[in-house]
């Protein structure tokens, strides 16, 4: 192995030396648009080939540690814990999408794609204690699966719908870009599970401050802060990836 490829695979280790199965974002709207990308059938997602088949959109809240998160059972790794710190948004139970607090967070052209049918969003108020099963202990092992060296290269091969993002602390260092890679790992120690993550380097930080990748057909890249109207020929010829900028891999 070259010494460039150890290099970069000892810094992933080193930022994910400490997780424990869950990842901050980094605001309301981007925990809002993840929701988005799995439970909803006819949103903005749908319509790029993302989404989910449910018109009931939940919005779990813990009332303990003032977050909202999404749980993701992962085949060989336990559960992901995705979740923001937030004061609770409403203290109704059923949203209706059109609700001025939903459209606080979505832009205009986002609620008009978003949405088709009679979605609502329920705010179950519910405290995960899945982590404290092994005593508050993860055995979670983070390991780089593949490592791209071009971000086209990276969008044609994983097409990740979901595109995770630490951004570096300066701007002498790379962006981190990854995503999980849920094929599952072939059984090895009974006392650690193993997840895989897809990793490039940016060294440009052309993600910053982004919310979506678009790959068009000649696979140029073009970075959005919003979708703008999507056209029957973006929806056969592009691929879009949300882009989520991670806080921390801290415990809520």
């Amino acid at each position: 192995m070259s010494d460039d490829l150890k290099e970069k695979i000892s810094y992933v280790n080193k930022i994910f030396e400490n997780f424990s199965n869950f990842i901050e974002l980094s605001d309301f709207r981007s925990f809002l648009l993840f929701t988005l990308t799995s439970q909803v059938p006819t949103n903005i997602l749908a319509q790029i080939g993302l989404g989910g088949n449910k018109e009931v959109i939940n919005l779990p809240y813990n009332p303990i540690f003032n977050i909202y998160y999404q749980k993701i059972n992962l085949i060989s790794a336990g559960s992901l814990i995705v979740y923001v710190k937030k004061e609770t948004i409403s203290e109704k139970f059923i949203l209706d999408k059109d609700d001025r607090i939903i459209k606080n967070f979505l832009s205009a052209n986002e609620m008009s794609l978003a949405f088709r049918g009679k979605e609502k969003f329920l705010l179950p108020k519910i405290s995960d204690c899945t982590v404290y099963n092994n005593d508050g202990k993860s055995n979670l092992k983070v390991k780089v699966d593949d490592l791209f060296h071009s971000l086209e290269s990276f969008l044609a091969v994983a097409e990740p719908n979901l595109l995770f993002v630490v951004d570096a602390t300066n701007e002498s260092e790379s962006d981190i870009l990854f995503t999980f890679n849920m094929v599952p790992e072939m059984p090895g120690r009974i006392d650690q599970k193993v997840l895989k993550i897809d990793v490039f380097f940016d060294k440009t930080h052309k993600t910053k401050d982004k919310t979506y990748l678009k790959r068009e057909e000649d696979y140029t890249i073009k970075y959005l802060n919003d979708i703008k109207e999507i056209s029957h020929a973006d929806t056969y010829k592009s691929a879009f990836s949300l882009i989520l900028h991670v806080k921390s891999f801290s415990k809520p």
